[in-house]
């Protein structure tokens, strides 16, 4: 039992997830803090490496699930010299668009920082300095999405997983050896930018050792148009969903409650958001390339087993988490952040993970789902879920946090995670689809 579980793909992206998720947290929910303390110099730090995340996750996550099918059935479609060409413009297109993006944000840095930031306890100006020092991860993120979708469409997936753990580990070793280091957090900016640009460096290696051959070659019409046809309305979803939640909510909605809040807030949502990563994303990601086989060839009772098989997992264990979660949230809150001077803080990012938590099991479904609609090329549907859930989110907020301040927030998660779960499951069915 134990050797069939040590072999399992899923069982090793979700250890080298969780230690990524790991290092993640220990920089952004514990180092911090800890170094800066619940201020503005945090709040800046936090903000402008959101900005970026922003920005990086909206390419990341709206190529990288659309990629997997469409390097599946090219690979089935074209020769091998066809392939790497098309293989080798996706790469150089990305690259470019991640160069412009770059460009784009260092010219109009004062300006995005100065709209988010405007009348909040934030300093605009240094956080226009970090948004500049962050915005070259873009570049390699950019790359690094392809790579990641080319490899997990050959089930390559440990390689790729190591994304979740060499940006924070580089900010970890900063952290370590610069401790009192004056502008610290410039430091830590340029160390994320670093550990993407290995990460990058990585994932080339590897897509070379798995038989792939680099050239610069002109892009061609037929590329433009696959990704326009697969890329398009996937990217156009997150952006307006991350523009949504993670800006003008977690952003411009908290940063009028004080200073420190933001700070506060990421740090329950990023305990949150490690262990839906760690079993909802992990999960997705290496039953995508089955989902995608099946649909080509047509079976959707099988390709509903399938979302079946990966969301049983999820519901069980997110189920013991959201359990554990709820049961030890003042706990988990007391043991990361210690029992310091400011208690009242630590007891409210306590209540925080609460009330996230509430939904996690929603959560964790939601990638599997969106899965199954990914390996169809159900981009339509894809698209209306996120716009939907974006919306239905800022509303429910928006009203929240009147009503009940930062708490309405976190809750407001929860909500909008059940909701789309509903949703998913009735875009599913519309594609002929039943996962239960």
């Amino acid at each position: 039992m134990v050797k069939k579980l040590l072999q399992h793909k899923t069982f090793w992206v979700m250890v080298i997830t969780f230690a990524g998720m790991g290092l993640s947290l220990l920089v952004r929910v514990l180092l911090v803090p800890r170094r800066f303390g619940f201020t503005a110099t945090a709040d800046e730090l936090t903000t402008a490496l959101e900005i970026t995340l922003v920005v990086d996750t909206i390419i990341r996550e709206g190529a990288k699930f659309s990629l997997v099918p469409l390097f599946v059935t090219s690979e089935e479609d074209m020769t091998p010299i066809e392939y790497q060409r098309f293989t080798n413009n996706i790469l150089f297109l990305l690259i470019c668009v991640g160069f412009g993006t770059f460009v784009l944000i260092e010219l109009l840095a004062p300006w995005i920082a100065g709209g988010l930031l405007r009348k909040s306890t934030i300093d605009a100006q240094r956080g226009t300095t970090l948004l500049r020092l962050f915005a070259p991860l873009i570049v390699f993120g950019c790359g690094s999405t392809v790579l990641g979708a080319f490899l997990n469409s050959r089930q390559h997936f440990k390689t790729v997983a190591l994304r979740n753990a060499l940006p924070p580990g580089a900010a970890a070793l900063v952290f370590l050896f610069l401790w009192k280091t004056q502008n610290l957090e410039n430091w830590v900016a340029i160390a994320y930018t670093g550990g993407f640009m290995v990460y990058f460096g990585w994932l080339s290696i590897g897509v070379y050792r798995a038989g792939h051959r680099y050239e610069f070659t002109s892009v061609s019409t037929d590329t433009l148009r696959a990704l326009k046809n697969t890329v398009a309305l996937p990217t156009l979803g997150f952006a307006v969903r991350q523009i949504m939640n993670r800006l003008l909510i977690e952003i411009y909605l908290i940063s009028h409650l004080g200073q420190g809040v933001v700070t506060l807030y990421k740090c329950a949502f990023r305990i949150f958001s490690a262990l839906q990563t760690l079993i909802g994303i992990s999960i997705s990601t290496t039953g995508l390339p089955d989902m995608a086989t099946r649909d080509t060839l047509g079976d959707k009772q099988k390709l509903g087993r399938i979302i079946n098989r990966n969301a049983r997992p999820a519901i069980i264990i997110g189920f013991f988490v959201t359990l554990f979660t709820l049961m030890f949230h003042g706990e988990i809150s007391a043991v990361l952040y210690g029992r310091g001077e400011d208690q009242a803080s630590i007891e409210l990012i306590g209540q925080l993970l609460f009330w996230i938590s509430t939904g996690m099991t929603f959560s964790c479904l939601i990638p599997i789902l969106n899965a199954g609609l990914y390996a169809q090329k159900a981009y339509r549907y894809v698209f209306a879920n996120m716009i939907t859930m974006a919306i239905l989110n800022f509303v429910v907020a928006y009203g929240l946090i009147k009503a009940w301040g930062i708490l309405g927030i976190a809750l407001s998660i929860s909500i909008t995670a059940l909701f789309a779960v509903g949703n998913l499951t009735y875009l599913l069915r519309r594609t002929r689809v039943s996962w239960f």
